[in-house]
């Protein structure tokens, strides 16, 4: 791996924060307080080449590899951490939908509208009683002449409320034994609950979703290796929502430096305090080391190795990285730090659902502080 970004891999980061300061940055306070997806900044994020960025040219996608894909959503991060998650997690999805073996051409056909961003994508995964364990969910499928039956709920489901096609796992008798299917709004007995209003990512719509004795035909069957499948999709979420928090960690610092130059207390600016200083040059050191551990990690998965240690420790370090800095520099900013309608209340509000998402920071731990018990276990066995 390069210790350096190439010229066109620092443009492809230069071009997203650019454009998410100058056409998501505007608007993400209204947006918020609208818990409304803009359909129109969607279609104007695809149009400028923000959808799709990981599928293959052939379906119109961007063709761009785990690290590009990263340096991507760190930029638009600047502009709005929420709108970059929405933007990550459709993204990931229809990636994941066109390296599944088994897809019918039925299925194929809706991969250039989902590029597109003209069909959007949920991901139907997680359930009240196996939130971090897909083994526990209880969902389940049944085959019968007319289709595949499924039964169950799911709970917390991101962008539920404006999605066209809901990538849905169940089970499959044994616990591991999982299918996957692509599931269309509207199908009879499949059913999405009200909105959930959060702290903070309203940009996009959370919901739960009803699998009342809901047929989909066999031709939307996509993979009879789910477990696995919902696994590797965890993985790459554990590269990008990283990637998120250190954009955002990255924009707070950029907004309280430029508050705190322009705002004087007894005769100077507070910038020029060194108490003040040395706060903001540990947050800056600490987001640097962050960044490149983003960027190993996307590399690591673009080599084709394993990397759910790598992504564990990613997501832990990233994460809570950001919630701290986003916590710091909103303490600098004083009472403006508490308005709901700034950009350093919207970033420490998704910093915190950063923490959440795609495994919490203390299933991160459990990951990583299981893998070094089986290597000390290894380690033993050879001595």
């Amino acid at each position: 791996m390069a210790v350096a970004l190439t010229p066109e891999e620092r443009r492809l980061f230069e071009d997203a924060r650019d454009y998410a300061l100058e056409n998501i940055s505007p608007h993400a306070a209204a947006w918020e307080a609208s818990r409304k997806l803009p359909s129109e900044a969607v279609r104007h994020a695809a149009e400028n080449g923000y959808c799709g960025i990981g599928l293959t040219r052939e379906v119109g996608g961007g063709g761009l590899n785990f690290l590009e894909c990263a340096l991507v959503y760190e930029g638009l991060a600047h502009g709005c951490g929420g709108f970059a998650f929405f933007l990550q997690l459709h993204n990931n999805i229809t990636y994941d939908i066109e390296t599944y073996y088994e897809l019918s051409n039925e299925v194929r056909r809706l991969l250039p509208d989902m590029a597109a961003g003209r069909k959007l994508t949920a991901f139907a995964l997680t359930e009240e009683c196996g939130g971090s364990d897909p083994s526990m969910n209880q969902s389940s499928a049944q085959l019968r002449q007319d289709g595949y039956h499924i039964f169950g709920e799911k709970v917390w489901i991101a962008n539920a409320a404006d999605a066209d096609h809901f990538i849905t796992i169940v089970r499959n008798g044994s616990a591991k034994n999982m299918l996957i299917f692509l599931v269309d709004r509207g199908t009879p007995g499949f059913n999405v609950g009200d909105n959930r209003v959060r702290i903070g990512g309203n940009v996009m719509s959370c919901a739960d979703l009803r699998f009342d004795d809901c047929v989909v035909p066999e031709t939307r069957l996509v993979s009879t290796d789910g477990y696995k499948e919902a696994l590797r999709a965890i993985d790459v979420a554990r590269i990008f929502v990283p990637a998120i928090a250190i954009g955002i960690a990255q924009r707070s610092i950029d907004l309280v430096v430029e508050y705190l130059g322009g705002r004087s207390t007894f005769g100077r600016p507070i910038i020029s305090n060194q108490g003040v200083q040395w706060t903001l040059a540990e947050l800056s050191a600490q987001v640097e080391a962050g960044r490149w551990m983003v960027y190993r990690t996307a590399s690591l998965m673009d080599a084709g190795g394993p990397v759910s240690f790598q992504a564990a420790q990613n997501k832990l370090y990233a994460t809570n990285l950001a919630m701290k800095v986003t916590t710091e520099c909103a303490q600098l900013f004083g009472a403006s730090g508490l308005e709901i309608s700034s950009a350093i209340a919207r970033n420490m509000a998704v910093a915190k659902m950063l923490q959440l998402v795609d495994g919490t920071s203390e299933i991160q731990k459990i990951v990583i502080g299981r893998t070094l018990e089986r290597k000390a276990a290894k380690n033993g066995q050879r001595q």
